[in-house]
């Protein structure tokens, strides 16, 4: 199997930041589902965290929103399951399957609050390029990776993002995994110039991707 990893930007709209605010109260994360039906509408399962009764409220008010409802505990961190007018530059990705032999690795990886993380999967790489080439040029996609789709046996190193092998290669140099620990997230974040959040967010996936993939 071959695989095609790219970044999407999704633009304003559909999940558009909080408008007005210094710090953003709430983030979203990953996308564990993006269903686009018939009438062109499309329901999104997606991780948030932070403020939920804000991300409520931004949902709400946003004048793409259809229907919505956000579930989570005391800890910050929930689902928001979206119907909605999808930016077409994800629905355009999100087609893709009807269209070729290619499947949507789910979950898409939630970069940022405005980029999407994708990763495509089919038997042949040309297939891949065939899709790639019929998402149109007004869509803003970044690839940062081709070649074998990772599976088990091979080096983990395949499971990670450019981004993410970056972080786990300060993080071991600076001692993170050291016995006792010489590090923290927020001496990655200071590295990397990324948010200590941000970091966090990597390094759950570093980890569960090559622990899975030891494991298994």
């Amino acid at each position: 199997m071959e695989s095609v990893t790219f970044t999407v930007t999704q633009g304003e709209g559909f999940h558009r930041l909080c408008q007005g605010c210094e710090e953003m109260p709430f983030t979203r994360g990953d996308i564990y589902q993006f269903n686009i039906l018939e009438d062109g509408t499309a329901v999104v399962l997606r991780r948030v965290r932070g403020d939920l009764d804000c991300a409520r409220h931004l949902i709400e008010e946003e004048p793409n929103t259809l229907g919505y409802s956000v579930t989570g505990g005391s800890q910050g961190e929930g689902l928001a399951y979206v119907h909605a007018q999808p930016p077409e530059s994800i629905a355009e990705v999100v087609r893709l399957p009807r269209k070729h032999e290619v499947v949507l690795d789910f979950p898409l990886e939630g970069v940022s609050d405005t980029e999407v993380r994708v990763t495509m999967v089919s038997e042949t790489r040309a297939v891949l390029q065939e899709a790639l080439a019929d998402i149109p040029e007004d869509v803003d996609v970044t690839i940062e990776r081709i070649g074998a789709y990772p599976s088990n046996g091979q080096d983990v190193s395949g499971l990670l993002t450019d981004r993410q092998q970056e972080i786990l290669e300060v993080a071991v140099d600076i001692g993170y995994y050291d016995v006792p620990r010489q590090a923290t997230h927020a001496d990655i974040a200071e590295q990397t110039g990324l948010a200590p959040s941000t970091v966090s967010e990597h390094m759950q996936k570093i980890e569960s991707r090559t622990f899975g993939a030891l494991a298994g």
